[in-house]
């Protein structure tokens, strides 16, 4: 499928009917539209998915999922008509637009259609549709300013058929043109694009596996397995056996409910997704701004700074206490020898205390001794000679044991706790003092430094603070930041509710299962049921290959585009494609086995990787699609950027239309590389009041 043309009539900055061609050439697939930044360029894409998708360009584009989150999908229709086409409109009388409104158009003002509405139309050609030969396919779709409808019309060789009719046109886009959920490898932003490098939340993951399933045939098997389930659900559903099909029409009704629960979820969650980017979008914007206004301080720098001011002043309480101590043993310290002097009396003196206290202990035990022994004498039946001599013996003998006390004073009278506190004192004050007093000192210095310098700078930005301007910066930057919190636990919260229904719904589906097990059918539909789960018995065997074939494919092929394309030989040693129901990542591993962190990836890197993604998923696939790329080459270095040229964009697709911009994306050694290859040129200029299209001739076209 190729594109034959395009056309923009009063679609914002395109005024009137604008028209671009694309004529077709195998040896020449590169088409180039450039403008200065503001013409249009970002603008022509837009309008090429809203054309198809509609309202689901939400699911693809993320900037008009923005606006749209954030205004309403009316309110981004009613934005896009042409600004000066506008102006006319409003100057229509205003009986003719009640009429319009109210009755439509007759021919006397069917001539107003061209201020009251806008439109954007594509013409496919070498179209295959199944069982319905064609050779060229109109899509048009337009948007009444007065009458307020868009509507779409699909011409097949250039009339309405029924099958449109029949399916719908979303339907008829999604399964014969292109699936939305793959579009963004086809309009592929180059500044956007990295993020398939940063697939973090789930449902990024969730996009990405439904790409992967879309574009390499899975979906469609799936689709036919879970339809022949359905069948022999419904043939159940009409067994006799009135309990088990109660049973079985409770729980098909609580699987509806889940399911219509978990899609709703999501949605809910799409929604958060959008609102919390837009949300840190305008803060990063406000931050930009307060920078601009000279006070680059965030809320939680403030908040930051706070805290070390408030943890360096307990510290400075506790570290004054410290020297507090330190200072009653100053003078002390200071005395020097007159403290050794001290502590040699005090030593002396303790000696002699505890000799007194020793003999008089010893003298007081031997006259207890000599009291008990003379007790017992005096009990015994002894002549009075016998006793004298035996008390006379005893008394030698104790006398022996009996000791002088020291009359001797001590100079220092200190109790025996005052003295071990005084060798305390001056075993820390000869020992430690000295150091832990340089170290106590040297850290309150430093933390009075730190305290100081945090609180000078909160007084400067409180200063600043005090400035109007930054004031109502800063109280709708704190208000944003309670959203983007608030908004960010909801979307947790949301994840949640879809694991919860997610369980609740495994639940059901076995209960089903198992229901389904033991409903007898009669003999026509017993049959039918038979041949249904022998089908969907292949198809899950056929699909378990089918998945493991695809996934070693894609490994292969990323591993060696990107290997290919970037500088570093063998950078990716191997490439793992990681599917877990609806999940899906893609890990990359260096040489040395090791999982490579793709945020660790320059942006040039992430841009080939994104590159070689959808090159292999294009590849794999076989899908033929006209291939659209803003801002091409603005990531890529020289070697990259003549690799690109050479092997990447000649080959991705038939038609491959580049967005650069001239002299800073696309110089003209580039140019040079490239024109071989280019099959037309055009420039999209501005006159101020409107963008157009002008072709220019390809040898000319760096030079215009």
């Amino acid at each position: 499928m190729i594109i034959k043309n395009i056309t923009l009539s009063n679609y914002r900055l395109y005024e009137g009917d604008n028209t671009i061609c694309f004529a077709s050439d195998e040896e020449k697939t590169i088409f180039l539209i450039s403008g200065e930044n503001g013409f249009g360029k970002t603008t022509f894409l837009h309008s090429l998915l809203w054309c198809l998708y509609g309202r689901l360009i939400i699911d693809i584009e993320s900037e008009v999922k923005k606006d749209i989150a954030n205004n309403g999908y009316n309110a981004f229709l009613k934005s896009n008509l042409n600004h000066n086409v506008r102006s006319r409109l409003e100057d229509m009388n205003d009986e003719d637009k009640d009429f319009i409104r109210q009755h439509g158009y007759i021919p006397e003002n069917e001539h107003y259609k061209s201020l009251t509405t806008y439109s954007v139309s594509i013409e496919f050609a070498d179209v295959v549709i199944p069982s319905l030969p064609c050779t060229s396919l109109l899509v048009k779709r337009s948007y009444d300013m007065l009458t307020e409808k868009e509507t779409v019309e699909i011409l097949i060789d250039g009339i309405k058929n029924e099958l449109t009719a029949e399916i719908g046109s979303e339907i008829f886009i999604n399964d014969f043109i292109l699936n939305k959920d793959i579009a963004r490898f086809f309009f592929f932003d180059s500044e956007q694009i990295v993020s398939l490098a940063e697939t973090n939340t789930p449902t990024e993951r969730r996009r990405l596996c439904s790409a992967y399933n879309e574009v390499l045939g899975v979906r469609k098997y799936e689709d036919l397995k879970r339809n022949l389930e359905n069948v022999r659900l419904r043939l159940r559903k009409k067994t006799s056996d009135i309990e088990s099909r109660d049973k079985l029409d409770s729980l098909l009704s609580k699987k509806e409910l889940l399911e219509s629960r978990i899609e709703e979820t999501k949605e809910l969650t799409n929604s958060l997704e959008a609102k919390l980017l837009q949300l840190r979008t305008e803060n990063e914007a406000l931050q930009v701004q307060l920078l601009r206004e000279g006070n680059s301080t965030t809320i939680q720098e403030i908040k930051r700074i706070s805290n070390v001011i408030e943890a360096t002043k307990q510290k400075d309480d506790e570290y004054k206490k410290k020297l507090n101590q330190f200072i009653e043993y100053a003078p002390l310290a200071i005395c020097g020898q007159l403290l050794k002097d001290t502590k040699i009396q005090l030593d002396s003196d303790n000696k002699l205390r505890e000799e007194k206290n020793l003999q008089l202990s010893k003298n007081l035990v031997v006259s207890d001794i000599t009291s008990d022994l003379l007790l017992m004498l005096s009990r015994m039946n002894l002549n009075t000679d016998t006793s004298l001599a035996i008390q006379s013996e005893m008394q030698n003998i104790l006398n022996k044991y009996k000791g002088e006390v020291c009359k001797s004073n001590c100079l220092l009278s200190l109790t025996e706790s005052e003295y071990e506190e005084f060798v305390a004192v001056y075993n820390n004050i000869t020992t430690t003092y000295k150091t832990e007093f340089e170290r106590l000192a040297d850290d309150y210095k430093k933390n009075r430094q730190i305290l100081e310098k945090n609180s000078r700078r909160l007084s400067t930005i409180n200063n600043k603070e005090n400035d109007e301007l930054i004031k109502q910066i800063r109280a709708t930057k704190n208000k944003l930041e309670e959203s983007i919190i608030e908004t960010d636990q909801k979307l947790r919260q949301t994840y949640e509710l879809i694991g919860t229904n997610n369980q609740e719904l495994a639940v059901v589906n076995k209960q089903v299962s198992e229901l389904s097990k033991i409903i007898s059918l009669d003999d026509t539909d017993a049959k039918k049921d038979a041949l249904a789960e022998q089908i969907i018995n292949e198809l899950s065997s056929f699909l378990i290959a089918l998945k493991q074939e695809k996934k070693f494919s894609l490994e292969r092929r990323i591993k060696g585009i990107l290997n290919n394309l970037m500088h570093k030989e063998n950078f990716i040693e191997r490439v793992d494609v990681v599917i877990n129901g609806e999940d899906m990542d893609i890990e990359l591993y260096s040489v040395d086995d090791k999982l490579i962190n793709k945020d660790s990836l320059s942006k040039g890197e992430q841009q080939l990787y994104a590159t070689s993604i959808l090159k292999s998923l294009v590849d794999e696939s076989g899908i033929q699609f006209p291939v659209f790329i803003d801002s091409p080459l603005q990531k890529f270095d020289k070697s990259h950027a003549t690799k690109i040229i050479t092997e990447f964009y000649p080959h991705i697709s038939k038609q491959v239309i580049l967005f650069p911009l001239l002299y800073k994306e696309l110089t003209m050694t580039e140019y040079q590389v490239m024109k071989p290859l280019v099959n037309a040129t055009y420039l999209i200029k501005n006159d101020t009041t409107h963008s157009y299209f002008e072709q220019v001739d390809v040898n000319n076209f760096i030079n215009e």
